[in-house]
This record gives structure tokens, sequence and C-alpha cells, in this order.
């Protein structure tokens, strides 16, 4: 295990002595493996803590991380000349699936369908519908739909049909129905099955060995089985996405920072000697609404990260995030060729990805990873082993939301601790996450709890309590 793993084991066992091994400890947080890869400077190295017998070789439903993967592909047709982001998908699609999404529709409707761009399906800015998809029980195969089922809505699909529901380009409403769009005029212009055309043009290209789209192989060994929880197995062990390109991507964490690595060096590269050109990762990796380029999401103000979540039901939960210099933000340094991802095989797999992902910067003193917009707040690991730097003792003393009372003591050893209104005492421990850029303060997380206790350089206290988007700001009593 190389010292990062090590020192990120360790980190997942402080305080948590009783549990024999870090693997345990993320179970009983809500997952039994959590698949990690870290990129430095283009090295990839990997680690997958399981109660199973899954190893860094694992595979794993990308779910929706299918989307910029598959976004990858439509920026090198760009380059090859075959497509444009200006591209309308009434000269796009094939006649009959254009005559499924424009069936019965006024003649306004009919017009704002046809003039939809490659740009505003790949951005959720197309105004069509269907936001994730559930997939199918692998145990009944003759309830499987086609992919142009899913489009129409039809028997056996359990998902409305797409259509159109907004306007074109008005505003963001993230849609798994433009993917399924998408995917059909990717197979128009191939003239190939989606998942070939996906091995030929990306996968195989960039060495992801252990990644295709489409159903599980029969005969492969080593893929992860859903559960609910750290300790509960999920009814199907996976289920069956027809909507391949926006969720049928099986792969493994150090596979997708591959993906993450061939955009980084298209960015970089003026030559463009990169996968991409330049100017065409610039394109894909640009904001046009909120927080979201063309698939793939650019989280916070500083703009320094490009990263995906996914989410299929019931049991998968990943998240890829690549630094790089992005426009539109600040001049804050990140580090070269760096990038993290993370897959759970649980329902409560977020819960444990955030905690590592904010883990893994602090350790490596990388920028933030932000929360992409409509995450709640997952408060961080604790690092009881840490050292507290005594300015803390600046916030000392008691503090109110104009409700209740809180404060601010030194236990009898002089460590710091919290207490809301007559309770006792509870014992602060520094917070495993990285800082926000140059702002001042101090984070901690309150022993036992998701509670996470910010200390403001503003001489404010904010309190955020996990999984919840509310935070509740102190001032002086």
């Amino acid at each position: 295990m190389s010292t990062l793993f090590s020192q990120l084991e360790d980190l997942i066992r402080s305080g948590h002595e009783e549990y024999a091994s870090a693997a345990s400890v993320l179970a009983q947080l809500g997952t039994p493996c959590a698949s990690v890869a870290i990129m430095e400077d283009g090295a990839i190295s990997s680690h997958c803590f399981s109660t199973g017998k899954d190893d860094t070789e694992t595979i794993f439903q990308a779910c929706s991380i299918s989307k910029p993967t598959f976004a990858v592909a439509l920026m090198k047709l760009v380059d090859q000349g075959k497509l444009t982001l200006d591209g309308r998908i009434g000269d796009l699609l094939p006649q009959d699936v254009l005559d499924m999404l424009t069936r019965g529709a006024t003649c306004a409707r009919i017009s704002a369908i046809k003039g939809i761009t490659i740009s505003q399906l790949l951005s959720h800015t197309s105004g069509l519908s269907q936001g994730g998809f559930p997939g199918y029980s692998v145990a009944d195969d003759a309830r499987i739909p086609t992919t142009r089922e899913v489009l129409a809505g039809a028997y056996p699909v359990n998902t409305k049909g797409v259509h159109l529901q907004g306007f074109p380009g008005q505003s963001l409403s993230y849609s798994g129905g433009g993917f399924t769009v998408l995917q059909f005029i990717f197979e128009a212009i191939t003239k190939k099955d989606f998942a070939a055309a996906m091995q030929d043009i990306v996968l195989g290209p960039l060495g992801m060995t252990r990644s295709f789209y489409n159903q599980l192989p029969p005969g492969e060994k080593n893929s992860a089985k859903a559960h609910y929880t750290g300790y509960t197995p999920c009814e199907d062990a996976q289920r069956v996405n027809p909507e391949q390109a926006a969720a049928s991507l099986w792969t493994t964490p150090s596979d997708l920072l591959k993906l993450v690595r061939a955009v980084q060096q298209s960015l970089r590269s003026s030559d463009n000697g990169g996968f991409l050109r330049q100017d065409t990762a610039k394109a894909m990796l640009t904001v046009v609404d909120l927080d979201v380029a063309h698939s793939w999401f650019i989280p916070g103000d500083s703009r320094t990260v490009f990263s995906h979540g996914g989410s299929n039901w019931p049991g998968f939960r990943t998240y890829v995030a690549g630094y790089a210099n992005l426009a539109g933000g600040s001049k804050v340094k990140v580090p070269n060729n760096c990038g993290i991802s993370i897959m759970t095989n649980s329902a409560e797999g977020d819960f444990v990805i955030w905690k590592l992902l904010q883990a893994i910067p602090y350790l490596k003193k990388w920028p933030q990873i932000p929360l992409p917009m409509g995450y709640p707040a997952i408060v961080p690991l604790g690092a009881p082993k840490e050292q507290v730097d005594g300015g803390w003792r600046r916030w000392l003393g008691n503090w109110t939301c104009g409700k209740n009372g809180w404060g601010i003591q030194a236990d009898e050893a002089g460590r710091p601790t919290v207490q809301y209104g007559e309770l006792l005492p509870f014992p602060l421990v520094v917070a495993a996450m990285a800082e926000k850029g140059s702002e001042e303060g101090m984070n901690f997380v309150v022993d036992g709890l998701e509670v996470l206790i910010q200390l403001r350089g503003d001489d404010t206290i904010e309190v955020v309590n996990g999984k919840s988007a509310k935070i509740i700001k102190l001032v002086r009593a």
C-alpha cells in the first residue's frame, strides 16, 4: 500500500479503533466497498477498501459518469469535422426518431425541437425531459426495452417518454433523455452500435481496458454487487440501462482517471497533440449555465475542477474529478495532472465519497473539491490525532443564533469543545478538509456527531449539519 493510502487508512480509522479495518469503518458509514484511485502528475495509483473480495480491478456501474465519457467521444467527432456544437437535431436525427419526438406537437413545438443544438443537449439546457433512469431488473430480460421504446415511453418502459418541457437554451434542467437523443445521433454518424463505437473512439485508444458500455457479460467474474447500506445487499446485484449513453458504463476508478488525464493533456497541448484539440477541450469545459459545461460540472467560483457524479438505482454511487485552471475562474494554483475517482456499491455511497473527497486533498494539501450545486453538505472525517493550533481560542465564549445558546470552551486539558444549550460539552477535532483558498478560520468536527463547526475569520461561527443544506450562523452573545 502506498504512503498516501496508508495515511488515508489511518485517517479513516482514527477515533474508530473498535473496528478491525478502514473498510469496516466505511461499511458502518454506508458502503461495503469504496474503490479509490488517485492521480498525481499523471501517475495513477489505486486502493480498494472492501469488506468483501472486491479489489482495484473490480468494475462498477459508473452511472451518470457515462455522460461525460460519452461527451469526450462526441468532441472527438467535432475534431474530425463530423459534428458541430451548434448542429441542430432536426438535421442530424434519423427521421423515425425525430418523428417520435415531434409526434402530436404544435408547429411551434416542432420548430423548437428541431432547433435544439448539440451544445444544448450536452449542457442540459435543451428543455427535454427525463432527468434519470431507474434501470431494469436483470431477472427479467423480457422487460428490458429498446432505446426507441425508452424515447417513446412505450411498454415496458418504466419512465415517461422524452418530450420538450421547456424552452431550448433558456435554463438548466438535467436531462438523461437529452443524452438518449444524442445516442441516436452518435450511432447515425459512426454507423456503428453505440457500445462498439465508444470502444473504438474513446475506451480503446485511452487504454480503458476495464471499461465498456452495455450489460454485464456472463463471463465477467469481478463486478461489484449493489447494496442498500454497508451490510444489506439489493435484490438485484445490478440493473440494466438500455439508455447506454446516459447510464450504462461499467468501469474502474483508475480507468476514469485515464479519461481525466486525456482531457487535462488536451487542455495544455497548444500544438493540438492531445487526445482532443486544445480549443475543443476548452469548449467542452466552458460553463454554459450555472456550473454545468458540456456534460462536465465545473463546481465552485474558482473554476479549478471539472467533475461528475453518478447514481444508479438502487445501489451504485460514483464520482470523478480532475484539477485544471478553467475559463472564468480564479488563478488558484492547481496540482499538475491530478485527480480523484471514487466508486461505491451502495445507496449510501455519497456519504462516504464526499468524506474521502475532502480527506484526500487534505492529506495532499491540494485545493478543495467544491460540492456541485444541489448536493447536501456532508461533514468531513475528523482527524483526532492532528495537533490543534491554539488559534481557536480567539473564538472562546458564548454564541447565539438568536434562539439557542452555544459555547466554545476549553476542557481540562485545554482542548476545544462546543456546548449546545444545556447539554454537556462535546470535544472538537480537526476536520479533515482542505482550506478554501485564502479564507481565515478553522474547521472542526464535533466528535461522534455529523456536525461541522467552522470558526470564521469575520468573528462568526457557522454550524453545518450533515446531509443538510442548512447552515446556522452564530454571533457573539
